[in-house]
């Protein structure tokens, strides 16, 4: 058996436009970014969608990642994150919007209408994105080789762990967990809302119905232990852990 190519050899290899190399990224590395898209988002095409683009993405992207000497598996996961959260927001901004608009709507025709009915004010879903997937000949959805994707501005290549770091971090992930159960219940849940639900800290207050200021002190307190317990993660004295 042959033994894995590191990701970035292949990366390099995509670079320049070798398409088979795309493919062996994209089955190593599809589940897991499909795994993070799936628990942001309820609805299992928009985390395909997603998904779609971030590897179309590093396509388009591939020949600076590859220069600056960047994790493959740190950046897919970095530039899903941004991704998702991006849209997160804008249907946070589109569902006020049409609450606003179907409120006003409703008033409007109360006070036109005589009788006793009650106007409905319908949202209109906006239209899905275009697809940017590609069929292989398994029938597995692949990017798009050349697929004309505008450059990300999402993570700096400067802050991205060294491939080595994700790599080590990959081969502890069972104390990784360890360390975040660690965690007492308010900031762990403070936490991914910040990390999963894209909130801000006063929309994390509203969500679990707490101060702000209490919020606050919890995710500075999580992300403090993180931090901290990485060490051992990524050390020597993880019976510590």
């Amino acid at each position: 058996m042959s033994e894995e190519l590191p990701a970035e050899h292949l990366l390099a290899r995509v670079a320049r436009q070798d398409v088979a190399a795309m493919s062996e990224l994209y089955d190593r590395y599809a589940p897991r970014v499909y795994g993070l898209m799936a628990r942001i988002f309820s609805s299992r095409d928009t985390a395909e969608e997603v998904l779609r683009e971030v590897f179309a993405r590093l396509w388009s992207e591939s020949p600076t990642l590859s220069r600056e000497g960047g994790s493959v598996a740190a950046w897919l996961v970095f530039t899903a994150r941004g991704l998702a959260m991006d849209r997160l927001r804008a249907e946070r901004r589109n569902a006020l919007k049409a609450a606003v608009q179907g409120g006003s709507t409703a008033k409007a025709a109360k006070a036109s209408t005589p009788g006793p009915r009650k106007s409905k004010a319908t949202a209109v879903a906006p239209s899905p994105a275009k697809s940017l997937s590609a069929k292989s000949e398994g029938g597995k959805s692949r990017p798009a080789a050349g697929a004309g994707v505008a450059p990300p501005d999402i993570v700096p290549s400067a802050w991205l762990p060294l491939p080595k770091e994700i790599a080590l971090i990959d081969s502890r992930l069972v104390l990784l967990y360890k360390v975040i159960d660690q965690l007492p219940e308010p900031q762990r849940q403070a936490l991914e809302l910040a990390v999963f639900g894209g909130l801000s800290e006063s929309e994390i207050a509203a969500e679990v119905g707490e101060p702000l200021g209490k919020v606050q002190r919890s995710l500075r307190a999580a992300v403090t232990f993180v931090k901290h317990r990485r060490r051992a993660v990524c050390g020597t004295w993880a019976a510590n852990i």
